[in-house]
């Protein structure tokens, strides 16, 4: 998961606005942190502004350094601006006269190493010669259909010749747009419609901004052949310099009919030869080595080869290589393994993630051992200056069980490679923060039967029916009685460790809905399990057939709903 860049959402913000106080320290915060521009080519572009804040104590003393040469961050004089309190402007110009017509994509870091929350990362991305496509080439199925996004600077007026049924173009959002639009190029071929190639062009006039206004061949192909599809489409990796390899997965599909047949694939570095791919029952893997390379940006390409339409996929890979550093945590980064959403409040016992950089230089790594331990290969995670009990190390992410000793109220989190402190990030903790634990991200909990072995329920697939036993798993529920030690298995009959006053509730999600409202048979942690807590539900006779909301309570606390399907 990446989560370097995060806009504040309004109550997340105010959960952490007491965080710095309480530690005594500035604590920054940024009022955008990613932008685009289209950029002429052959000139430099528009000098972006950044406004910096303080909603912490004490005085911002701030630094600024650039991921690629063509950013350059100035920090301004002291102003007012839309945060509270006085702010520090940031102008970033883009020397971008001497860059190719393509995109290019670098971060400016804003610092100050006694500041909460810092440092924080502005990710630019300039577009030279803009991103509208001369060429787009489309395979689909017959009676499928395939998209394509790009972005204008300002918006356009599109036509479409000859007069093709099957080609469409739209605003791809909402709302009234004068910068950045968004557009998506839609290719449908309906029921009907012949095997084949057709053409047609779009043309775009209007734009403010000169290489917008172009005309788009388009080509679609309606085969019944298999059509190679890469999930994800781009690659981006990041690795320490002379440090371990750096490896993910990319799915092949087949988005057509027929049988896909993959052959081959291969990887072609830019310069050098970092970059490795093999392919394994539909999966490649994707390795890049860091050993020989020095500080900087290194682009590549992984083509899947097969026997589809469309014959290859080429992967386009990005390898960022760092100097080595302390760890970094990314502002907003510490959050809860239920929803993962930044500015919700992490309970008193929480399963947590917490996302960043550099947090170990080695590989990956589950302790595997109980009670969970708060080192492991040299790499701790400190809540208010409480090593935490850890589940997974890995460069990017720790998972970590919050402690139940911290007190309700602002803190702070912080890494610690081998005896080498990194940045600290404000977090909010609560005695209870109640959450499902989603099924492939939701909308459907994690729900199974207590069936050996346990079958999963409560989705479409599986609707849960009157006089079901559902076993609900659950995180952020807070301390039990008897009461758990941090990092410590929960323990099990006769001496469960239970939640009191929990209930559990069906429909209901709206303001004006009417819940049906539950006491779980059991409600506490999992035995043998550290900080995942689980509830025994019968599903009660008389509920409506179909998809329902489903939650539950924590003394007045609610957790997130979700939907739970019912037969």
């Amino acid at each position: 998961m990446g989560l370097k860049n995060f806009s504040f959402a309004k109550y997340g913000l105010f959960l952490l606005l007491g965080a710095a106080a309480a530690n005594a320290a500035p604590q920054l915060v940024l009022t955008q942190t990613a932008f685009s521009v289209a950029v002429v080519p052959g000139s430099n572009g528009a000098t972006q502004t950044v406004d910096a804040g303080n909603i912490g104590d004490g005085t911002l003393s701030l630094t600024t350094s650039s991921s690629v040469p063509w950013l350059v961050p100035t920090v301004g004089k002291s102003t007012t601006c839309s945060l509270k309190g006085p702010c520090i402007p940031i102008a970033i110009a883009l020397q971008t006269a001497s860059l190719a017509a393509g995109t290019y994509t670098g971060a400016v870091t804003i610092s100050d190493p006694s500041a909460v929350d810092a440092p924080q990362f502005v990710t630019v991305t300039v577009m030279v010669g803009g991103s509208v496509p001369s060429n787009i080439t489309f395979y689909v199925a017959p009676g499928g259909s395939v998209s394509q996004d790009f972005i204008t600077a300002t918006p356009v007026t599109s036509t479409v010749a000859p007069a093709s049924p099957w080609l469409s173009i739209a605003v791809n959002g909402q709302g009234t747009f004068t910068f950045n639009v968004p557009y998506q190029v839609t290719a449908t071929a309906a029921k009907g419609m012949a095997t084949g190639q057709s053409t047609a062009t779009i043309t775009l006039t209007g734009s403010s901004f000169a290489p917008d206004n172009k005309a788009i061949s388009v080509v679609l192909n309606v085969t019944t052949d298999p059509i190679v599809v890469a999930t994800p489409a781009t690659v981006s990796l990041i690795g320490v310099a002379g440090a371990i390899k750096q490896t993910t997965t990319v799915a092949i599909s087949n988005g057509g009919q027929g049988t896909l047949a993959v052959s081959g694939v291969t990887a072609a570095a830019a310069t050098g030869s970092w970059l490795t791919a093999s392919v394994s029952n539909g999966t490649v893997t994707v390795t890049a080595d860091p050993t020989s390379l020095t500080a900087g940006t290194y682009p590549g390409t992984v083509t899947v080869a097969s026997n589809a339409a469309n014959s290859s996929v080429v992967i386009p890979v990005q390898f960022t290589v760092e100097a080595e550093g302390a760890p970094v945590a990314y502002a907003g980064g510490a959050v809860n393994n239920g929803t993962f959403k930044q500015g919700e409040a992490l309970a008193q016992g929480d399963i947590a993630a917490v996302f960043g950089d550099q947090f170990t230089l080695g590989a990956a790594a589950y302790p595997g051992v109980l009670p969970l331990p708060s080192t492991v290969n040299g790499t701790q995670v400190l809540v208010n200056n409480t090593p935490a009990p850890l589940y997974y190390i890995s460069n990017g992410q720790i998972d970590f069980e919050v402690p139940f000793e911290i007190a309700p109220g602002p803190a702070t989190v912080h890494i610690v490679r081998n005896g080498q402190a990194g940045n600290s990030i404000a977090v909010n903790i609560a005695a209870n923060a109640p959450r499902f634990l989603l099924l492939n991200g939701g909308p459907y909990a994690v729900l199974n039967t207590p069936d050996s072995p346990p079958l999963v329920t409560g989705d479409p697939t599986h609707p849960a029916k009157a006089g079901d036993i559902l076993i609900v798993y659950a995180i952020g529920l807070g301390q039990t009685t008897p009461a758990v030690q941090t990092g410590a298995a929960a323990p099990g009959s006769p001496n469960l460790a239970k939640v009191p006053d929990v209930k559990v509730c069906f429909g209901g999600a709206t303001p004006f809905g009417k819940a049906d409202c539950f006491v779980p048979s059991f409600a506490g942690l999992a035995p043998t399990f550290v900080g995942l807590y689980q509830l025994n539900v019968q599903v009660p006779g008389g509920l409506p057939s179909g998809t329902s909301s489903f939650y539950f309570t924590v003394g007045d606390v609610p957790s997130n709903v979700v939907q739970i399907a019912l037969q």
